[in-house]
């Protein structure tokens, strides 16, 4: 059996962050309560989509203020947002079908938000297919059910999470409130400390003999967050039987990295939430975690190494339907919005297929297989690309394309520091010390999977790129950087000569008008080192599974590319 490799302290998630205009979060909430109110068949699927839109927005508002009034605001009161958040969790959690947003309208009119405020992806909503519904339902688990909760919600997505928990208590009537907290300090050591607020929200239900429901969606690789909120109420003088976790996922406690971890763990008592997605109803046969690959490649050794626990959740309708679509979880609310709008505008410039709205944040494509027509010759409307195919044709689609993203997804100025740290670190923990300077001239939300295989030889000779929408703002590396990115994801990719570089870089330059050759040194390293770096802990953490062998040579690809490219003079500075 394959061994764990030996752990290697390597960055490839990124610090999700950001700065964001409070003005413009209210904005955008009132616009999903007046979408939400012009719903004309409030029971159908469409009004439980916006539904779900208008309270992601809700908690994400909340979370904002709730971090500022802990921080920089202190006079700042969060409670108009819970106020809201909490009537749409009772909205979704009752399924009502009328929703009084006129009223809520008002309420968030009312509401102070300060001008600036920080962010960050709810993941779960954004990534995973967590459904707020399923912290609801999974209350029926809890026996014996306490006469009254107090519910404290992790943020970022506990916030959310938190509102729906104590709505549904409620509505099995059970007395319920909640707060948030937000656990600081190194991701594998949080900490806890409760305000004086918080303090006698606990002493209060502490008095009343009330249980204790802590909310996430974790645990993550350390559990720190949890076990830093359970064991702050411990040291409150609650005790950890009348504690549950509510999370989800199903925890191994043994693989906790928490200082202690998993002895801290087994204090208390943890249940998850159902794994069964929700999913369109035609969505049947499950092709996530890689098995999409049987269907587009011939043989298990054509297939690329995929990192399967982080891919995004995927379907095939039934063979009988026809045509047969792929279904891909996009994202909840505004999340899958954004990745639909994007891979909208690349099928407009007929670089893409364009995706088909789903209910419960999926979209979904027309799909493309394989079918055996002989033991040797396959029969396709479509087939992934390989590197092979590199040639004048497919150089100049892809400059295309990275002119057309130049264009169309260019995003203000951010910096490149958190990119730049990466490389440099990834470089000196695998044994190059090469510095690495990034520039910043074309500002882009990057695609993010030039791979070969991530696009399609259509049977009229058309090349299409997949997957174009999800990646650019994900957890990972690079976030929003300079378009030499993708252009450098494309050389290594496509495993690119000198000769190929120098012309698809002119190709690119024809189309673009940006001269990218004397930065892309730089980048192609720096993505290089990203890659082996993902897929070297990719491996590790897939350790024992088919896939970590996958992973572990693709890895060692990119170390060889990058012990190639540090032997040759650079592209930037050759005469």
């Amino acid at each position: 059996m394959p061994m764990r490799a030996r752990a290697v302290n390597l960055l490839v998630f990124r610090e999700d962050r950001r700065c964001a205009s409070g003005s413009e979060l209210k904005l955008a909430l009132m616009r999903d309560l007046e979408k939400l109110r012009r719903v004309e068949t409030p029971r159908d699927a469409r009004h439980l989509d916006r539904l779900i839109g208008a309270l992601l927005r809700a908690g994400e508002l909340e979370c904002a203020v709730a971090d500022a009034a802990d921080g920089s605001s202190p006079s700042l009161s969060v409670e108009p947002c819970m106020r809201i958040t909490d009537r749409l969790a009772e909205a979704l959690v009752a399924r009502e079908s009328a929703v009084d947003c006129a009223e809520l309208r008002k309420i968030l009119d009312a509401s102070r938000v300060p001008a600036q405020v920080e962010i960050a992806p709810a993941e779960g909503f954004a990534y995973y297919a967590l459904h707020p519904l399923a912290f609801a339902e999974v209350l029926d688990n809890i026996s014996p059910r306490p006469a009254s909760a107090a519910v404290i919600g992790i943020r970022t997505i506990g916030t959310t999470l938190s509102a729906v928990t104590a709505a549904a208590a409620r509505d099995r009537g059970v007395k319920a409130e909640r707060i948030t907290v937000r656990p600081v300090g190194h991701p594998y050591d949080r900490r806890t400390q409760f305000s004086p607020v918080q303090r006698e929200f606990v002493q209060r239900h502490l008095a009343c003999g009330a249980g204790f429901l802590i909310v996430d969606e974790g645990p993550g690789l350390s559990g720190s967050s949890f076990l830093s909120v359970a064991e702050a109420l411990v040291a409150a003088g609650v005790l950890s039987e009348r504690i549950i976790l509510l999370c989800g996922r199903e925890p191994d406690f043994d693989l906790l990295c928490a200082d202690n971890g998993p002895q801290r763990a087994r204090r208390f008592r943890w249940i998850a939430v159902s794994s069964s997605p929700r999913k369109p109803a035609a969505a049947e046969s499950f092709v996530g975690g890689g098995e999409w690959r049987k269907s587009l490649f011939r043989v298990p050794g054509e297939w690329p190494a995929s990192w399967i626990s982080f891919e995004r959740l995927k379907y095939l309708s039934s063979a009988d339907s026809a045509p047969e679509r792929l279904f891909k979880f996009a994202g909840l609310g505004h999340y899958g919005e954004q990745v639909r709008e994007r891979e909208e505008r690349v099928a407009g410039a007929r670089f893409g297929v364009g995706p088909r709205k789903e209910e419960n944040g999926f979209v979904s494509y027309p799909w493309m297989k394989m079918k055996t027509k002989t033991k040797t010759k396959m029969k396709t409307d479509g087939r992934p690309m390989s590197a092979e195919d590199l040639c004048p044709r497919v150089l100049a689609r892809l400059a295309a394309y990275c002119a057309f993203r130049a264009e169309s997804f260019a995003r203000e100025p951010s910096g490149l520091s958190a990119l730049g740290q990466m490389a440099e670190h990834n470089l000196y923990e695998l044994g190059f010390e090469r510095p690495v300077r990034l520039t910043l001239e074309r500002p882009v939300l990057a695609d993010g999977r030039m791979q070969p295989h991530e696009w399609l030889l259509m049977a009229q000779g058309e090349m299409l790129k997949t997957d174009s929408g999800s990646h650019g703002d994900d957890h990972f590396f690079p976030g929003i950087t300079d378009i030499a990115w993708d252009l450098a994801g494309a050389i290594v990719e496509w495993k690119m000569s000198a000769g190929h570089t120098e012309a698809f870089l002119e190709a690119y330059l024809r189309a673009s008008g940006d001269d990218a050759a004397c930065r892309i040194d730089d980048f192609i390293a720096a993505y290089a080192v990203f890659r082996c770096a993902y897929c070297r802990m990719a491996g590790n953490a897939l350790a024992g599974a088919e896939e970590q062998a996958r992973l572990e040579r693709a890895a060692n690809e990119y170390r060889i590319f990058l012990s190639h490219r540090s032997q040759h003079v650079p592209l930037g500075q050759a005469s």
